[in-house]
């Protein structure tokens, strides 16, 4: 008996969690929210996003802040860098690298799923596809 108890209470502590994961993944924000944090970083990963509204938070948040660019391609680029950077410049350059990865993914993610969007935002998913690419044949 005790044992359902604690069965029962896992069950549900499993599906509130669910519940709040769920409505996390369903916010949306402002466009003065979107310029201030890269929410477009976590919308990639979440296969429920709207692609719209990845793209409009992608948008509006380089509006507000510079692009990195892409690495540098010039010969002799790495004698332009300080040889010993103090440790905030170290932790600005870290940052940057960061952001000009996430700039690759989100970059990656839109050209990969761009064909499966539908008109409402909405993206394809795998099993979706896959009936697609079925029906076509």
């Amino acid at each position: 008996m005790a044992h359902n108890v604690v069965c029962m209470k896992v069950i549900c502590t499993i599906g509130l969690l669910l519940c709040v994961q769920l409505l996390h993944a369903q916010t949306t924000h402002t466009e003065k929210e979107y310029a201030r944090t890269p929410y477009w970083i976590d919308m990639i990963k979440d296969t429920s996003v709207n692609f719209f509204e990845a793209e409009k938070a992608y948008k509006i948040y380089f509006q507000h802040h510079v692009k990195p660019e892409g690495e540098q391609e010039d010969i002799g680029e790495h004698e332009k860098r300080a040889k010993h950077p103090s440790k905030r410049e170290q932790r600005e350059m870290q940052k940057e690298n960061h952001m000009r990865m996430d700039v690759k993914r989100y970059e990656h993610w839109r050209d990969m799923m761009r064909p499966y969007v539908q008109p409402d935002g909405h993206i394809l998913t795998p099993s979706e596809r896959i009936k697609l690419h079925k029906s076509i044949r």
